[in-house]
């Protein structure tokens, strides 16, 4: 954190779209702030393109409207009868004037709000511009029952009270006259310089008015690692009956962010405390007890649960390494490196392909190589390149985006399922894939362009087995033992037990998924796969880890199978060091065991049965050429699926190969 002077402020603001917000507020003569989590960032040194601005007073009467391409503009009353919640929407569309074609301008009349989209200069692209909230100083009050408020009129000290926490009520005064001027009613800069979340009015009020800040006030506090004030805290007790009334998708997103954050644990410690998980989540909050019996206790299974949770988030990468620097430090040959080396097995063979792609481009795929060569977008790209025991037609290793130009066999429904599998196995390796039909290239390439950057503007995304794992995987980490509570039994002989708890919790995990309003296809379909299977591979672990094992452990995990195991690491918890290393050296085994297999059903499903010494007997040759070329061609129909990888449908393909090549036996 960092903090600025009104002068030093006034120099971070000193930008274009401040300072036309300001010249369009001082033409209509009215005050106009920048406020909230804009505001926040600056001091906290983080980068925002959201913009909030709060407009104070009444406009002067409007000048005539800008031409709107053939829909009347938006109206509103002038004079003395004008309402301030609208002023937002005046300062909006005269910025909007201002900037013309360049800014797209969106007006909620319903709500007195309005929005300013600016495209960014690089290439005139709307997705991920600079977004410009305007609203006008206004008060809320709430019925019990609903979130929606009603609203009146209000100055900047109303519409800095209804704000959901101090450090969000901060603004800086964007006129002429007092460009940089800080306005800070309720400490809040104090309150961020300490680490504190608290709320600018009583925190009753703030909450009763929309209870969905209390899960708000507990993800700020996870996210920025700050400590919820006691008397806030206090509310969050008194109030947490009221999140009832949130709607089940409010609290997912809440939630995801939660379960997002560098340390996750803290935020679901929170819930828990303040009442709020037993509600949302009472499933999960069940499994804090510990019972006693006869000397024995079983663990308090909720901070296992979080433990193994946060051991998930830090998990160390299981795909290999290149050194301690991060993805955006490597160089571009590292990076070629590491992909060519991902399946040294499969690469000799899929190289080969990739040599001959290259040579004999579709004219889709020449098209589209000229747009995307020589940096035109600012990035690198390739083309024909190995990923994994993928090619792909074109790749940006940077930006991990790949590139795929479709002709009419994808159409088919085999090759459809093909190529889910493949975008699966990228998205597992971290890659975005976008796909192209030849004759979109062809006819529109300014559009085909346009998707490409933006794409370029997301985040990659996040590769299954490196640090900071996925929503999802987080999940299930969640979730992994939540079927102890309904399997916990008493047996004399052994103490507690949890027999099916994986079983139980997997059966369990739909009905949250669907209460929490979190997707029910693949996502929840790949949570429930993994609290089902976590127990398996200790279970292997524990005695001699055989091929059968591993082969229906690979079968039933299938492409999860890395994140199956890194959630197995993460549930060892153990406070005995001898006990913890047994298992982590056990799973050790089975990795090991995995990869081995993988390797080997690779090799054997992919490698033709008649190899190279054959061939050589066969035509009584020597190391030659000749050998070399219907070696690939074997492994070429192979690849392609031309035809089995069986002894007599090569040999046929061989001997014909050979007959055009002029070779006899």
């Amino acid at each position: 954190m960092k903090l600025y002077t009104d002068a030093e402020l006034a120099e971070i603001l000193d930008q274009d779209i401040f300072h036309m917000i300001s010249a369009a507020a001082d033409k209509l003569g009215v005050e106009c702030y920048v406020v909230g989590g804009y505001v926040r960032d600056i001091f906290l040194e983080r980068p925002s393109n959201d913009i909030d601005v709060v407009v104070v007073g009444k406009p002067l009467p409007p000048t005539p409207s800008f031409p709107t391409r053939g829909r009347l503009p938006v109206a509103f009353p002038t004079g003395e009868g004008e309402r301030s919640v609208g002023v937002g929407i005046r300062v909006a569309q005269e910025l909007k004037r201002m900037l013309g074609r360049k800014a797209h301008l969106s007006v909620f009349k319903n709500f007195g709000t309005a929005q300013v989209k600016i495209a960014s200069p690089s290439w005139g692209r709307w997705e991920g511009a600079l977004e410009v909230e305007f609203v006008g100083a206004r008060r809320e009050s709430y019925s019990h029952d609903s979130r929606k408020p009603i609203v009146e009129d209000g100055t900047l000290e109303d519409d800095q009270n209804r704000r959901d926490f101090t450090i969000n009520a901060m603004a800086i005064c964007l006129n002429k006259d007092r460009f940089g001027e800080l306005v800070d009613p309720f400490n809040g800069l104090a309150d961020l310089e300490d680490g504190i979340i608290a709320t600018p009015l009583e925190p009753d009020i703030t909450f009763s008015d929309d209870p969905l800040r209390m899960m708000r006030c507990i993800r700020f506090a996870t996210q920025l690692n700050f400590q919820i004030e006691d008397e806030t805290f206090e509310a969050l007790e008194r109030m947490a009956d009221r999140i009832k009334i949130v709607s089940g998708e409010r609290i997912e997103v809440e939630l995801n962010k939660i379960i997002m954050s560098p340390h996750p644990s803290k935020g679901f410690v929170d819930l828990q405390r303040s009442g709020l998980l037993n509600i949302i989540l009472p499933e999960l909050a069940a499994l804090d007890i510990v019972e006693q019996k006869n000397g024995r206790a079983h663990k308090n299974n909720f901070y296992h649960t979080l433990e193994v949770l946060e051991n998930v988030v830090k998990a160390p990468s299981n795909l290999p390494q290149l050194g301690e620097a991060s993805e955006a430090d490597k160089s571009e040959k590292e990076i070629m490196e590491y992909y060519q080396t991902a399946d040294p097995f499969l690469y000799d063979i899929l190289k080969c392909n990739v040599t001959n792609n290259r040579n004999h481009p579709t004219e889709a795929e020449r098209a589209m190589w000229e747009m995307l060569r020589g940096n035109n977008l600012g990035e690198k790209f390739r083309r024909q390149h190995v990923i994994g025991d993928c090619i792909v037609d074109f790749v940006c290793l940077k930006k991990k985006l790949v590139v795929e130009i479709d002709g009419g066999y994808h159409f088919s429904p085999e090759q459809r399922e093909a190529d889910k599998l493949r975008t699966k196995r990228l998205n597992e390796l971290g890659y975005q894939e976008i796909r192209f039909r030849n004759e979109e290239v062809l006819s529109d390439p300014d559009k085909v362009m346009r998707t490409i950057r933006t794409c370029l503007a997301q985040q990659p995304l996040p590769q299954s087995g490196e640090v900071g794992r996925g929503l999802y995987l987080r999940w299930a980490a969640l979730l992994h033992d939540i079927g102890k509570t309904k399997s916990k039994r008493w047996e004399p002989a052994v103490g507690w037990t949890f027999h099916n708890h994986n079983y139980i919790g997997a059966k369990m995990v739909p009905e949250i998924f669907r209460r929490l309003k979190l997707p029910m296809g693949a996502e929840m379909k790949y949570v429930q796969k993994l609290v089902d299977l976590h127990m398996r591979p200790q279970v292997i672990a524990d005695s001699e880890v055989t091929d059968s094992a591993v082969r229906r452990l690979l079968n039933d995990a299938g492409d999860d199978i890395d994140d199956l195991m890194t959630l197995c690491e993460a549930d060892i918890t153990s406070k005995n060091e001898v006990r913890k290393k047994m298992f982590l050296e056990n799973f050790r085994m089975v990795r090991v065991k995995l990869a081995d297999l993988k390797e080997k059903d690779y090799k054997r499903l992919l490698q033709p049965v008649i190899d190279g010494n054959e061939i050589m007997e066969l035509f009584h040759l020597k190391p030659s050429r000749e050998v070399g070329v219907l070696k690939q061609f074997l492994k070429d129909a192979v690849l392609d699926n031309k035809v089995e990888n069986e002894r007599e449908p090569l040999m046929q393909l061989l001997m014909e190969k050979a007959r055009g090549m002029g070779l006899t036996t």
